[in-house]
Parts: structure tokens; sequence; C-alpha cells
């Protein structure tokens, strides 16, 4: 996204840490992260809003600098809808489609002919999307869940994990609690694309390559610190989740200890899994990524640095991992924003 200079990037992240009001300083961080080269799919993924909404206080701020992010008071528009009516039109766009409306995604002309038939609202396809806007919906693409997901046990989860901690730091009175969060992708030549700047109305072309050679990449991220450890290896078995746990043991200081959060995959439970003593370990519900920051690690590295390229062989599969993670995974404050887990704070 484009950001004027109003200011620098130095003076609008100091004024970031001195700002009170929390809303005023996620806007500044929107800028902040636009004027670091953010896309503003990264940007929606780390601050929580739409892509939509990242753009327009980008866009508030190149127009008016600073006080583009103020809230702007004025009168409220009306809806063109009873109260009645505004609250089964939200029920309608929360359940999705049905049978008779024969798509997986409503769109703007799916709602025109709902309006129409079940609420008789006739409105033009421009008054559609600014009453959807309106009541608060974008057309987001949603983040894939297992069918098996269980939304009960990952609310528990988030609802035991203040008690969890407190049992933890009780087994280690004199030690200091960091919290990592840990996970495996892996990254080959079955390559994938990313979002390229181009003419309005052309389709760009980029590289994806389809051959077959891979690597997997291990990491570890403490959203709080921001720092992370990692590991390259061509095959991820028990004996390797060992090796990168005693190389990530080794980094350890001596007045901490480590709390690895991580999923419930067959190595991460093996009878031969070897822990350190200065790490406690974890287990996440089955089927929740959305759980796990550090799954927004592996989409940032992808979108940055492995999107729209071919690689000839492993040696430059390796080089091209150990690149990207000097640039990206060892910026703490950039990891302190990729891997943020809002719901270790809230509790």
């Amino acid at each position: 996204m484009r950001v004027e200079l109003h200011l620098s990037l130095s003076e609008l992240t100091a004024l970031e840490r001195c700002e009170k009001s929390a809303e005023r300083a996620r806007r500044m961080r929107i800028v902040i992260l636009a004027m670091s080269g953010w896309t503003a799919p990264a940007v929606a993924m780390a601050t929580g809003l739409s892509r939509r909404v990242c753009q327009e206080w980008v866009a508030r701020f190149n127009e008016s600098g600073l006080s583009g992010l103020e809230d702007r008071r004025g009168r409220a528009s009306r809806s063109s809808l009873t109260p009645e009516q505004e609250v089964a039109v939200r029920q309608r766009i929360e359940s999705g489609p049905t049978e008779v409306d024969q798509v997986c995604s409503l769109r703007g002309k799916d709602f025109q002919r709902i309006l129409a038939e079940e609420f008789g609202v006739q409105r033009s396809l421009t008054a559609v999307y600014n009453l959807l806007h309106s009541l608060g919906y974008s057309y987001l693409r949603p983040r894939p869940i297992h069918r098996k997901s269980d939304p009960a046990a990952i609310e528990e989860f988030k609802q035991q994990w203040p008690e969890k901690l407190k049992s933890i730091a009780a087994s280690h009175p004199d030690k200091q609690l960091q919290v990592y969060f840990q996970d495996e992708s892996r990254f080959g030549q079955q390559g994938t694309t990313t979002s390229v700047w181009a003419k309005k109305g052309s389709r760009p072309t980029a590289i994806r390559q389809t051959e077959y050679q891979y690597l997997w990449v291990i990491g570890a991220v403490c959203p709080r610190t921001g720092h992370a450890e990692g590991l390259i290896s061509p095959q991820l078995n028990t004996e390797i989740i060992n090796l990168f746990l005693a190389q990530f043991s080794r980094t350890i200081p001596p007045d901490e200890h480590a709390v690895m959060i991580w999923d419930g995959a067959g190595f991460h439970r093996s009878h031969s899994l070897s822990v350190p003593g200065n790490i406690t370990l974890v287990q996440l519900p089955p089927y929740s990524p959305e759980l796990n920051p550090i799954e927004n690690l592996w989409h940032y590295l992808k979108s940055h640095h492995w999107s729209n390229r071919a690689y000839d062989n492993y040696d430059a599969l390796e080089e091209a991992t150990m690149t990207a993670w000097k640039q990206s995974v060892l910026d703490t404050e950039l990891m302190k924003t990729v891997c943020n887990a809002p719901y270790l704070k809230t509790r």
C-alpha cells in the first residue's frame, strides 16, 4: 500500500508507543506496517481487521496525515431497513447460503434478490453493497478449518489457559516463564503464487513451479519477546523433533523456563519424544490452527519471500529458506506482530 510521508517511520513509531488510545494506536500500527512494505492482506491478518478497513485507514492518513486517524463525527446515516428487518438480514447473512440460493457463497446480486424476495426491499446493486458495509460486513476469504474442529474444546483451552500457566509457574518457582508457539511447514518446488501490482483489468502471470523436491522448516516463536528459533530438515519425524528441542533448549537462559504450545501431530506425541528439563509442552485441541499464531509466520514467509519463484534443487530451497529467515524471522519486532496471540492476553 502507498503511504504519504506526512511523518517518518521512526516518528510514527514513537507516537504509537506513547498513544493511550488502543484504537488510535492500532490505526497507527496499520500505517506503520504499510510504510514498512506490508501488503494489505498481511496488515489485515496482523491487526485482526478486514483488508478493506486497513486500506481505508491508510487512505485517510494519506489524505489528512495524523488527523485522518481520528474518529469522524457527524450525522449517522440512516439504515434503509427497520430494526426488525436489520436483525433478520444480519441472521440471513451470517447463516450463509441455503439450498434455494443454489450458490456456495452469497454475492451482491444474491443479496439484491434476497432483499427483494424475502424482505420486500428493492435496492440497486450499489445500494446493496453500501447496506452490507454499513451493517459491518465485508467480503472476506474464510480461514480453512477442519470439519472435525471442536469450537467448545477451543474455547475451553482459552478459558483454562491462565490456570494452566499458573500450574507450570508453580512447578518452576525460580524461573521466568516464556511462552513459545511451535509448528512445522513444508516448503518446496510445489510453488505458490501471491498478489502483484498490475494494471487494472489485466491478468498478470507468475511462475508456479510443479516439481517435487522440498524441505521442512521447524520453528518456535515467543510472541512477547519476538525471539525465534528454527531448524531446516529434509525429513520430519520424532528424531528430528528431538534434535530441534535439544537445539532450542540450549538457547533458553538459565533463569527462564520455556512453555511450548504445539499441535497433536504424531511426532509430538511419540513415546520416543525426548523433552529437555527446561521446556514444558502444552498440546492444543485437535484441529485448532487458529490457536497457533506461528501459522501466520508461514503465510508471511510464503507471501513475502517464497511465492512467484522457481527453485532448481534442494540447495536453492535451503538458501531461500535461510535468506527469508534472516530477513524476517530474526526481526523481533516483526515477530511480535506476525505471531501475536491476543487470546493469551485477554484471559
